[in-house]
């Protein structure tokens, strides 16, 4: 279990985030919800340990895999769709799974510059799911998806965690996370 006791952040000496107590169970599945600016990325960013708490404590993540989509894709351009699975999952026929789940065939073998914003997060997803992993951190996951295409990413979610434990922040797309546990931030 992870346990946030009364995490805070700043940045600039401006409070971002204060007093954040949350316990996150293996298995369990969050999403992380509130306005815009109000420190989504950060609390997620503190949840992989990409950032430290100015204040309060933050255990039990201590070699703990994660496996993040960040807001940035994050793909290496002039390698192919399936090339940018393969770099974290050395089952190639589990990588190619994942993908022909998310995207059309044709794409697999392109370079991922070449592909529209939408097929490019979609790869990004594929690669947090392949990844042998914890927790998978999903960060805006559906950028760029029309809502057809988010719904089919969040059953592939669905069919891939294998029993993980999911955080997921969404704008707009919160339907397509039906049973999860919400944590608000205000």
């Amino acid at each position: 279990m992870i346990v946030f006791r009364e995490v805070g952040k700043s940045f600039d000496g401006k409070p971002v985030l204060q007093g954040i107590n949350w316990r996150i169970k293996e298995g369990e599945k969050w999403l992380v919800s509130g306005i815009s600016g109000i420190g989504k990325t950060t609390l997620l960013r503190l949840l992989m340990g990409l950032e430290t708490p100015d204040s309060g404590r933050i255990s039990g993540a201590s070699g703990l895999r994660f496996a993040p989509v960040f807001q940035e894709d994050r793909l290496v351009e002039h390698w192919s769709a399936k090339a940018n699975v393969e770099l974290v999952c050395s089952d190639a026929a589990r990588a190619r799974e994942i993908l022909t789940a998310l995207l059309p065939g044709a794409a697999l073998n392109q370079p991922v510059r070449t592909l529209s914003g939408g097929m490019r997060r979609r790869v990004a997803l594929a690669r947090a799911l392949a990844a042998e992993s914890d927790i998978l951190v999903l960060d805006e996951p559906f950028t760029g998806l029309d809502p057809a295409a988010a719904e089919r990413a969040a059953q592939v979610i669905a069919a891939y965690r294998g029993g993980r434990t999911v955080v997921a922040v969404s704008h707009g797309m919160e339907e397509c996370f039906p049973d999860y546990q919400t944590f608000l931030l205000i």
